[in-house]
Order: C-alpha cells, then sequence, then structure tokens
C-alpha cells in the first residue's frame, strides 16, 4: 500500500510539473501580478493542508523548527518561482518546460561539489547530455545559422539552478519526524506572508494593475493543484528523498511540452523536438545502470 500511494505522488507530481508551466503561461497572459500568485496562492494552499490534516486527523506541528524550516522553504522556493513568472512572458511555455527540466542535472552538479555524490561516468555523461539539450535550444531559438543567442532562453536557466537549493534543503535539513502538512503549511503561510510587502509596493490590490476578477481562475486552478503536489513533493522527499523525487522529470518533460503545444500551439520545431530527445537521453543516463544508488542514500538528514 505505501509502494502504491508514493507511485501515484510520483506520477501526479510529474503531471502537475507538466502541466504547470502552460498554467504559468495563462497567468502571464492574463497580467497577472506575480505578487498576487505568491500572496493569494501561499495563504491559500496554506489553509488548504490545514483542513487536509484535519481530514487525516493529523496534528498540526508549527514548532520553532517547522516555523525556521518552512521561511527557508517559503524563500528558496519563490525566488525562482517569481523569476519562472516573470521569465514565461517573454518565453513559449514549451521552452520553459524543457528548461526547468534540467534541474537533475544542477542537483547532481551540487551533489557532487558539497561531497553527497561521487563522480560516476554515467552521471557525468549524463550531465554533458543535458548541457547538450540546453545549448541546442539556446542556439536555435534566434537562428541558428545567424549565430544570434536568446537571452531569455539563457537568463531562464537561472530558474533551475536556484530550484537545485530548494530541492537540496528541503532534503537535508527536513525536521526529525514532523509531518508533510505541517512542513507544507509552514512553508505556504511563510510565502504569503514574506511576499505582501512586494505586492503593497508594486500591485496594491485595487490598483491599475489588479486585473478583473475572473482572471484569478488560474490562481485558483493553480492553489487546489499545489495543496496535492506539496503533500506529494513532501511525502516523497522525507520518504524517498530528493534524487528519487526529481526523478519526476521523466513524467513531466514530455507531458509539458505536449501540454503547452495543446494550450498554445506553436514554438514546436525541429530543434526543440531535437533538444528534448536529447534531454531524454540524459534523464534516462542520470537514473539507470551506475548511476543507480541504494534508496537508503538518498534519505533526508535527520
Amino acid at each position: 500500500m505505501l509502494i502504491s500511494r508514493h507511485f501515484l505522488y510520483f506520477i501526479f507530481l510529474g503531471l502537475f510539473w507538466g502541466l504547470s508551466q502552460s498554467l504559468y503561461k495563462a497567468m502571464a497572459l492574463q497580467d497577472m501580478p506575480i505578487s498576487h500568485v505568491i500572496v493569494y496562492a501561499g495563504f491559500g494552499v496554506g489553509l488548504g493542508l490545514m483542513v487536509a490534516a484535519r481530514i487525516s486527523g493529523t496534528r498540526l506541528d508549527f514548532s520553532r523548527e517547522v516555523l525556521v524550516f518552512g521561511l527557508g522553504c517559503a524563500i528558496l522556493l519563490n525566488v525562482p518561482f517569481a523569476i519562472g513568472l516573470y521569465l514565461i512572458r517573454h518565453l513559449p511555455a514549451t521552452e520553459m518546460a524543457l528548461i526547468v527540466s534540467t534541474a537533475p542535472f544542477f542537483n547532481y552538479m551540487i551533489a557532487l561539489a558539497t561531497g553527497r555524490e561521487n563522480a560516476v561516468p554515467r552521471r557525468l555523461l549524463a550531465v554533458a547530455a543535458g548541457f547538450a539539450s540546453s545549448a541546442v535550444l539556446i542556439l536555435s531559438r534566434e537562428g541558428m545559422l545567424s549565430g544570434q543567442i536568446s537571452w531569455w532562453t539563457l537568463a531562464a536557466f537561472s530558474s533551475p539552478i536556484m530550484y537545485t537549493g530548494y530541492n537540496w534543503f528541503a532534503a537535508h535539513f527536513w525536521p526529525k519526524d514532523r509531518d508533510v502538512y505541517s512542513i507544507g503549511a509552514s512553508e505556504s503561510f511563510w510565502s504569503g506572508l514574506v511576499a505582501v510587502p512586494f505586492m503593497l509596493y508594486f500591485a496594491v490590490p485595487g490598483g491599475p494593475a489588479t486585473p478583473e476578477l475572473l482572471a484569478y481562475w488560474t490562481v485558483l486552478v493553480a492553489g487546489i493543484l499545489w495543496i496535492i503536489e506539496r503533500i506529494a513533493f513532501f511525502t516523497l522527499i522525507r520518504d524517498k528523498g530528493a534524487v528519487y523525487t526529481i526523478q519526476a522529470v521523466y513524467v513531466s518533460t514530455p507531458a509539458a511540452v505536449l501540454f503547452a503545444i495543446l494550450s498554445y500551439g506553436g514554438g514546436a520545431d525541429i530543434w526543440l523536438w531535437l533538444s528534448l530527445s536529447i534531454l531524454m537521453l540524459a534523464l534516462w543516463l542520470n537514473n539507470t545502470g551506475s548511476a543507480v544508488r541504494p534508496v537508503a542514500a538518498t534519505q533526508p538528514s535527520s
């Protein structure tokens, strides 16, 4: 039963990550202020997780350790999230989806630098393939033969690089014996609180930057899905570790491209499909054969 639950969480996580870039593109098309997304979704997801905890019979724990961990998660999550929401206004959802999917390679590089991983030839080859996939995507966006580089595409790689810090922090500093509802609610409430000053300064509610009420359907849908995503993500991080959890990109990468094409069309030329093919090869190399490590070695530190 436990394995089945983890598998379902894994599949949902991959599908939601795949859908998310299309949702974020919809927010951009509605001119949704980034601070509104973080504040309203943060408080909404936090309340949703509290309700889910009550339904499941889980007693919430907002101890100092949980609150400090939640604050760290909120900051490390929302900086790359905000950057991604801004950059997707200038990029097709298909491209952003591929870029975010390079996170496992940056995870491995950070693990090498911090001594938490050994240099495995197969995984080093995967990193090389991952960068080859990125190079194809970057150099082909404004014309391969002209030698131009899409600086928006290049800048977008800052998002998965910073998400690596979030994944490492969540796995390494998970408070011992704490439940996912308390951790998720703490992170979500902190996300909303930290973003409130930015909202009041850049896009005060009711001001000129506020879109019509119906435009907030994207935030509502994303918020509902985020509640499930936070439960799935933190459960997998706690029980399986960051390396296992990040493998959900096997599901999210092709799903993201397909969702984006179905939602917005265009943006899918031969170079994008080539980049996707190389990226899937890199992900396979990164998580199979001699690259695979025992699950016990990926457990979060206590």
